[in-house]
């Protein structure tokens, strides 16, 4: 009878960063199910835990021995085994020889090259206990980080330096060795509050789970993410309410075993400074969370996340506050440095910075964008905002020269901004924050019309810029962000509603390049288009748009807003029975005209028409096309769907009673123009062929 134990495996190593814990507890489940697996081992559930000093590993139910398998060996045909007389060859003697059985133990078995004779014979599963060391040894060595190491003198390669393992499989432990660690029955607490090694005799979660809280060490990052954020509300309590930042909290929690926040303060003076400034200047450099009051004003205070309490925590408060002081030194005298400085002059120190060493500086980028914007803003109708629009165009990118953001790059833009109405350029301000609207941590559309077409702009001379000299991304690497602008590019047109010709647009950005001397690569626009249309692929897909509906639409013209209303309304009458009937329809029209040179057809001749019923689709088909001519024009593609409805009756008639391919030529062909004329309808609002 199999008896199933949990294994208990802890990895104990240098203190890890923390930005690689959670994906190295992924890479961990992930590998341990693949190969228990692949050794027939049965299990149950697959936990993973970790700190910044710890990878854990807890399987339950995992089976003391591997499934026995029965194993089938093919031997040699019955003409190779048997000779005319029927007795045993020596190839069938050598293969029974082979394997250590007799003859009559093999049997004869049919395959599709004919009788052969197969050994069947079962193979015992082994142990678990004897087969873990080495799957756990190739788990070990296959675990994904960013970064690894090696240390000493040993070959071997992990993120940080392995200092002890845990490793139980039931209440036996599992022999492992791994540099000059040997795997044993004990765990170690927090570093500093828990003396003693921690000893387990069983492989247990809820006892390894409590055994290290009481030892100051929460295991589970979940838990440990909900305990730091609870503890920060619970220190601010009273004095003001906690800027709560998710990312920055999981970082503060993977950063500790056990959260200690401490409330520290810093002189009033500093929150003169911009809030962006104060709040960045604390985070990314200390990690610290700033606090606000109850009128969502920042306040002199601040949150710090420690690993340990010392017995004087007025010390530990006063080293926090000391360096929070000195941070915010540094980023006042940036500030009041750049404050010094125009506007005008920090776009003149563009010249110097290299956008990108294939494709200038970002004084040519700045002059690409107030070019491109001109041709965008005529495009969209917003010349009446062409001044404005050109303004901040100029003024873009002068925050890239600032002191500020060369500190701290995260707030380009949002500085720019700040600075914009330091000088006296309130109208451009929004738009020089909003050029980078969506992004990644804010998926908000900009809300200005200047800041819109900024936006639109740099994403569509980035993507241009870099496709141009041959930096487009390859397989997963995308290291210019080319798919985010792809994106920024679509849903702006999308979310804004904003009919714009995509292919105009790139081919007049890429003539800017080309006349910059900066286009290397000159046959990039169909790598552009494509490239934007597997975006606008995803993005339908993300909004729930079936990948059939998808292909009607995706090879028109690309004018993203235009082709979302086309398959918008398509999916709303793709409900409707009388639009699957007549879909029947178009596909019968489009099978018979399949292969078929169209272009060599004569004109249509109604004269020539034999039947009623050809006569009906001919004569409705002059009646209703210069509407839904209208009807394109004017973007209503739901009443352009219903006229196209209004054919299905005379449709149907003419494939019950007019026989297409006739031996009368002429007949023939003026049928098949009739048919090709019904199919151009159609065509005309997507490709219906893709549903078929």
């Amino acid at each position: 009878m199999t008896i199933n134990k949990n294994l208990l495996w802890e990895i104990g190593t240098e203190e890890l960063p923390a930005r690689f814990i959670l994906p190295a507890l992924e890479s961990l489940k992930f590998l341990t199910e693949k190969k228990l697996k692949d050794n027939s081992l049965k299990f149950g559930q697959i936990k993973t835990a970790g700190t910044l000093r710890r990878l854990t590993l807890f399987v339950k139910n995992l089976a003391d021995k591997q499934e026995d398998k029965e194993e089938e060996i093919i031997g040699p045909s019955i003409e190779m085994g048997l000779d005319k007389k029927g007795n045993y060859t020596p190839a069938l003697i050598g293969f029974a020889k082979k394997y250590g059985v007799g003859i009559n133990d093999l049997i004869i078995k049919q395959t599709e090259k004919g009788k052969y004779f197969c050994l069947k014979r079962k193979i015992a599963g082994k142990k678990t206990i004897e087969i873990l060391p080495q799957i756990l040894l190739e788990i070990l060595q296959n675990v994904d980080f960013p970064k690894s190491m090696r240390w000493g003198n040993y070959e071997i390669k992990f993120a940080r330096p392995v200092r002890w393992m845990l490793c139980l499989y039931g209440n036996k432990i599992v022999p492992l060795k791994w540099a000059n660690i040997s795997s044993s029955n004990f765990s170690k607490g927090h570093r500093f509050l828990s003396k003693e090694p921690l000893k387990f005799t069983v492989a247990n979660w809820k006892t390894y789970e409590k055994t290290l809280e009481k030892n100051y060490v929460i295991v589970n990052p979940k838990k440990r993410f909900l305990i730091t954020k609870q503890k920060i509300l619970e220190v601010s309590k009273g004095i003001g309410y906690p800027e709560i930042d998710n990312e920055l909290i999981e970082e503060n929690a993977n950063l500790v075993e056990y959260p200690f926040p401490i409330l520290g303060k810093f002189p009033k003076d500093f929150l003169n400074l911009p809030e962006p400034l104060i709040i960045t200047a604390l985070k990314e450099h200390q990690r610290y969370i700033c606090l606000r009051d109850k009128n969502n004003k920042l306040i002199n205070y601040f949150i710090a996340i420690n690993n340990n309490l010392p017995k004087n925590v007025n010390v530990l408060i006063q080293g926090h506050e000391k360096v929070t002081q000195a941070r915010l030194e540094d980023a006042k005298f940036y500030f009041e440095k750049d404050l010094k400085e125009s506007l005008d002059k920090k776009v003149d120190k563009l010249k110097g910075i290299i956008y990108h060493i294939k494709c200038g500086t970002l004084w040519d980028k700045t002059q690409r964008l107030i070019k491109l914007a001109k041709y965008i803003s005529k495009k969209i109708s917003l010349q009446e905002k062409l001044e404005d629009i050109e303004k901040a165009c100029f003024y873009a990118k002068a925050d890239l020269s600032s002191e500020v953001v060369k500190e701290f790059p995260s707030l380009q833009g949002i500085i720019g901004s700040i600075y914009a109405e330091y000088f006296n350029k309130k109208g451009i301000s929004k738009a020089i924050y909003e050029q980078y609207l969506p992004s990644a941590k804010n998926e908000d559309l900009p809300k200005t019309k200047t800041g819109l077409v900024l936006s639109l702009t740099d994403k569509v001379d980035h993507l241009c810029a870099l496709f141009g000299c041959g930096e487009k991304p390859t397989g997963e690497a995308d290291p210019y962000g080319l798919r985010r602008a792809s994106y920024g590019i679509i849903k702006i047109l999308i979310g804004k509603k904003l009919f714009l010709n995509m292919e105009e647009v790139v081919n007049y950005s890429l003539e800017i390049l080309k006349d910059q001397g900066f286009l290397k690569e000159t046959n990039v626009f169909l790598d552009i288009l494509e490239f934007l249309k597997k975006r606008l692929e995803g993005e339908f897909l993300n909004l729930g748009f079936h990948k059939t509906l998808i292909g009607v639409v995706i090879d028109l013209p690309f004018n993203p807003f235009d082709i979302y209303l086309r398959i918008k309304t398509l999916k709303e009458f793709q409900k409707k029975e009388e639009f699957i009937n007549l879909i029947i329809g178009f596909k019968r029209a489009s099978q018979i005209l399949k292969g078929l040179d169209l272009s060599i057809l004569p004109p249509l001749n109604p004269d020539i028409f034999k039947l009623e019923e050809e006569k009906n689709l001919y004569f409705q088909i002059l009646e209703i096309k210069p509407k839904l001519e209208t009807y394109l024009e004017k973007k209503d593609y739901s009443k352009y769907l219903e006229t196209l409805l209004k054919l299905k009756e005379n449709i149907d008639n003419f494939f019950e009673k007019v026989f297409v391919m006739v031996d009368q030529k002429e007949i023939r062909e003026n049928r098949l123009k009739l048919l090709s004329e019904v199919v151009s309808l159609f065509n005309s609002f997507g490709n219906f062929s893709a549903l078929l």
